[in-house]
């Protein structure tokens, strides 16, 4: 599961087409949806909703992905 309590020690970046996200990295769709990218399978990718469910998208559609922080 996915949530924004999940997301609290990443940093959401400026949006870039889903192919050159990293794999296994939280994204958030133009549509302001939070997956969990997992990779690129050809012209769709395979992602997971917060429920679990799997989520194909485009892999050139443009997303904001997340970085985790950095720690001191």
């Amino acid at each position: 599961m996915l949530s924004e309590i999940d997301l609290k020690d990443w940093i959401e970046q400026p949006s870039i087409p889903l192919y050159d996200v990293p794999r296994e990295t939280p994204v958030k769709t133009p549509n302001g949806m939070l997956l969990w990218f997992s990779h690129i399978d050809g012209m769709y990718s395979l992602s997971y909703d917060a429920n679990g469910n799997p989520v194909h998208m485009k892999a050139w559609v443009k997303v904001n992905p997340y970085r985790k922080k950095q720690t001191p």
